[in-house]
């Protein structure tokens, strides 16, 4: 059985991740003063291959409710690892300059906790999900991953308005941190999209239906919000 776009994508995406997990790891032992950005980005790594495996598996046998259950778990939760990556290598940029100000003494411990916590949530949501017998038991978990989509664009928000103070305060950053400055903020219209892409999927048609109280896995429409949830066979924002 041939993959589809996908399925294409999750091959690349354990293709891709793999030595990026190996790197990550190396590059948190050996830099330890970007370890929290390397550290998250590991995290993410792990989520995204297993993402990407559970992905393919489930298209090879589709009536498996937990292989689908767990990739679209790591596709929600990705984001907060991703964000949170982003979040440490700003702490990189502001080292001996701006690290005890306000943004990054007080501000930054509460975004990434927002992040910590949206991961939480998204994984007990999706677990909890996956064990539902009935449409109000899913429905009030589906919750959970509203909240934690909302946790991460607080999270998202913080990290845009971190950048900006970067900056606002571009003489006061060490000369040679300034070009990891701007290369985070290259990524930041990726990362937006990225969330936006989130929030779509999340707030698409349900990937399941019940029968005598199990769960039966479903393809949702490829029209509407519906080609933006991870069981879905397409993944453009064309129609």
């Amino acid at each position: 059985m041939g993959l589809d776009a996908r399925g294409i994508i999750a091959a690349v995406q354990i293709a891709t991740y793999g030595p990026l997990l190996f790197l990550a790891t190396f590059l948190a032992w050996w830099e330890p003063d970007r370890r929290m950005g390397w550290a998250f980005l590991g995290l993410m790594s792990v989520l995204r291959l297993i993402g990407g495996i559970t992905h393919i598996l489930s298209e090879n046998d589709p009536t498996n409710v937990a292989e689908r259950a767990i990739y679209i778990i790591t596709e929600a939760a990705g984001q907060g690892p991703l964000l949170a990556a982003t979040l440490g290598f700003l702490r990189t940029v502001a080292q001996y300059s701006l690290d005890r100000t306000f943004v990054f003494a007080r501000g930054m411990p509460v975004f990434a906790l927002s992040g910590i916590t949206g991961v939480i949530i998204a994984i007990v949501g999706g677990a909890r999900a996956t064990s539902a017998k009935t449409w109000d038991q899913y429905n009030d978990n589906v919750t959970l991953r509203h909240v934690a989509m909302i946790l991460f664009i607080i999270l998202f928000s913080g990290m845009l308005c971190t950048v900006l103070f970067c900056w606002m305060n571009w003489r006061r950053i060490l000369r040679y941190r300034r070009r990891l400055l701007i290369a985070i903020s290259i990524t930041v219209p990726f990362l937006l999209v990225r969330i936006l892409y989130g929030a779509l999927s999340v707030w698409g048609p349900a990937t399941v239906t019940f029968v005598d109280g199990h769960q039966i896995p479903v393809h949702p429409s490829n029209s509407g919000l519906g080609k933006f949830t991870p069981a879905s066979s397409r993944w453009a924002f064309t129609s």
